[in-house]
């Protein structure tokens, strides 16, 4: 199996963690040397419920699903929602990724390793947290409010931007080598999960959990550049790149 071991100087480098002591959303630091919060184990940052599940106590206000096109191949897509909770200023901001395991030029299908999410008031309290769609949908391994994906440089705050780090890519069983998951059928948590009613490619895929953002704001809006996912290209067949989408992001105002 192609995987990715990141190295204590790797992590060193993400900048300095600090550590929810439960499950559920957590503040994210505006100040101090903590950038980054960490959210490992699981199922630390991880949301008690859904929050368009009942009770979870949110309305879904929009969705939208966009392809991830690499050198012209999709790779995957990237899941996007907003929800807010009925009579209050709260929303929560989810995103999603799917990959699969198309080669997109480099002999290896493509690696997510930062997923950031752009518009944010510098004065906004934001929590985030993340929920799984899938029993083996991937957790946030760490989430901070900067703009400093893996080998950018030294994780320094950026407070309108939300980075989740967790690097995602799919395993490629090599030549004589078994693969253990093959008559593996896995459990869907907490019921259907409808984003796997639409085909990314191939049969063999990564996912993310769902990676939210709270907090309150006058309303939200469809923008340009809302969402980054970004490959440091520290794995094999891996170069850095970024893929830009539109997506929801935050309206401050009266």
């Amino acid at each position: 199996m192609r995987r990715t071991l990141l190295s204590a100087a790797l992590m060193m480098a993400c900048g300095a963690l600090s550590a929810p002591a439960m499950a559920d959303f957590v503040t994210l630091p505006t100040a101090g040397q903590d950038v980054m919060t960490s959210c490992s184990p699981a199922p630390t940052c991880r949301v008690r419920i859904l929050p368009g599940s009942n009770p979870g106590g949110y309305v879904l206000l929009n969705a939208r699903r966009s392809n991830i096109v690499v050198n012209s191949v999709t790779v995957g897509k990237v899941l996007d929602r907003v929800w807010k909770k009925p009579f209050t200023n709260t929303y929560v901001f989810a995103t999603r990724v799917i990959l699969n395991d198309q080669d997109w030029g480099n002999g290896f299908p493509f690696q997510v390793d930062d997923i950031f999410r752009y518009g944010f008031s510098s004065g906004a309290q934001i929590d985030a947290g993340w929920r799984n769609a899938r029993v083996g949908d991937q957790a946030i391994d760490q989430v901070g409010r900067t703009s400093v994906g893996l080998n950018e440089g030294e994780k320094i705050l950026n407070l309108g931007v939300v980075d989740f780090f967790s690097p995602l890519f799919v395993d490629i069983t090599e030549p004589g080598e078994d693969d253990d998951d093959d008559d593996d059928v896995e459990e869907v948590a907490g019921g259907e999960d409808e984003d796997e009613t639409i085909d990314t490619g191939s049969p063999n895929k990564a996912r993310t959990a769902w990676y939210f953002v709270r907090t309150t704001a006058s309303g939200y809006q469809l923008g340009s550049n809302s969402i980054r996912l970004w490959n440091g290209g520290d794995s094999e067949g891996q170069t850095p790149t970024s893929v830009w989408f539109s997506g929801f992001k935050p309206v401050y105002g009266n």
